[in-house]
């Protein structure tokens, strides 16, 4: 018997997951960040944004990803009616005549009209299977995790709340794994893409997949940590490449 491994299923129409979301451009990674996983679970636990929780949640958890499907990137033309700050210090308005616009205008009278352009990323048509395993500071996290996913306290989405997910996020919570990266490695290739025929089989190329490590070459700033400001911490990771493993059922059944 190995380790407790919780495997989740991340498949949507659309998907986005921001590493320099802020301003008026949002954008995303090419596969789900860690911090945007930590923010799911917190969706199904029922944490509320800047709840301390939250950052036990991501130093509890090691975390790895593969991806199933890479998807493409679309931009969505976003416009936005409303009342934002600039990098100066300043703010942006659009025009509209609203309460709480007018009494911010009354703060700032010097604020620039204008409409907001904001640019959105997102990822197409992607799927990823997302591994966790808990680190010496998590113990017990795995089982509550599966728990509220089975049963969320606020719906799920994937990065954005635009972002519905088109199957159950819970796959697995399994021992038949040493750990995320032999996970990784042989838990069964399945997408539910929306074109039948690309999802029959496998690919014939390898699949990447990104694995926590402390030693590892690659670096993300996607550790959450919770301050006013929403700025994240620096992780490593590491990548390695995987032959799409066969098999129509998932090892260790649905969780």
């Amino acid at each position: 018997m190995g380790k407790p491994v919780l495997l989740l299923r991340l498949e949507g129409p659309l998907q986005s997951w921001g590493v320099r979301a802020r301003w008026d451009v949002r954008d995303t990674q090419a596969e789900p960040t860690k911090s945007g996983v930590i923010g799911l679970l917190g969706c199904a636990l029922g944490y509320p944004v800047g709840d301390a929780r939250l950052e036990a949640l991501d130093a509890g958890l090691r975390f790895g990803v593969r991806v199933e499907a890479p998807g493409r990137v679309m931009l969505d033309y976003h416009t936005v009616s409303g009342f934002l700050p600039t990098a100066e210090g300043t703010y942006r308005h659009s025009g509209l005549k609203t309460a709480t616009s007018l009494e911010r205008l009354g703060r700032d009278p010097d604020a620039t009209p204008a409409t907001i352009i904001s640019p959105r990323y997102y990822l197409e048509d992607a799927a990823f299977l997302v591994a966790l395993e808990e680190t010496e500071r998590g113990a017990g996290l795995l089982t509550t995790a599966a728990g509220a996913l089975g049963a969320p306290a606020w719906p799920l989405y994937l990065g954005r709340k635009a972002c519905i997910p088109t199957r159950p996020i819970l796959e697995t919570l399994t021992q038949v794994y040493s750990g995320i990266e032999e996970a990784l490695t042989r838990h069964p290739w399945d997408w539910r893409g929306s074109a039948h025929a690309q999802r029959k089989s496998p690919p014939s190329f390898p699949l990447q997949a990104f694995i926590e490590d402390p030693v590892g070459d690659l670096v993300r700033q996607d550790a959450l940590r919770v301050n006013l400001a929403r700025q994240y911490a620096f992780r490593h990771c590491r990548c390695i490449h995987v032959n799409p493993p066969q098999g129509g059922t998932a090892v260790g059944g649905n969780g």
